[in-house]
């Protein structure tokens, strides 16, 4: 069983404004946020959360896994990308490092290759990944270098 912390109301700004740094946007929803001390893992879960005498359970996960917070860095899952995604647009907001990729990018990717974009930014920086309308991860562009993070369970083969 894991070892959460619930984050308070300080560390929950941080988390938000890393990701407003980021991609000019962060979660709107009132969520709470729990860490995973020891691997600084973040997930969310509702709020009414607090209802519930969690003690007397046996769980094994809570909430969403919403990514992991890094060298004042926060690199998104691929379901927190989409669900950002999602926020911002029903927002109308329009988020920052969204990189676009062809579909022979796509697939190398989701073969878990790392992609040289030689013509991007020569800066390392977080990017949301997207293909057409649709947003399927977080990776690290790094010198030129889309690194890939993406986990095995999700790579083979895509249908585009």
């Amino acid at each position: 069983m894991q070892k959460l912390k619930i984050l308070n109301s300080k560390e929950i700004k941080r988390l938000k404004q890393l990701l407003e740094k980021q991609f000019s946007h962060s979660f709107q929803e009132d969520y709470a946020y729990l860490e995973n001390e020891n691997k600084h893992k973040i997930y969310i879960v509702t709020k009414n959360i607090a209802n519930i005498e969690l003690e007397k359970l046996r769980i094994d996960r809570y909430g969403i896994y919403l990514g992991e917070l890094k060298w004042d860095q926060f690199r998104l899952s691929l379901e927190a990308s989409q669900l950002l995604y999602k926020d911002a647009k029903e927002n109308n907001v329009e988020l920052s490092n969204v990189l676009e990729l062809t579909e022979l990018e796509l697939r190398e990717y989701f073969k878990g290759m790392d992609l040289e974009k030689p013509e991007l930014s020569k800066e390392s920086k977080l990017v949301l990944l997207k293909y057409k309308d649709d947003v399927f991860g977080c990776a690290k562009l790094k010198f030129g270098t889309l690194i890939n993070f993406m986990p095995k369970i999700h790579r083979g083969e895509v249908i585009v």
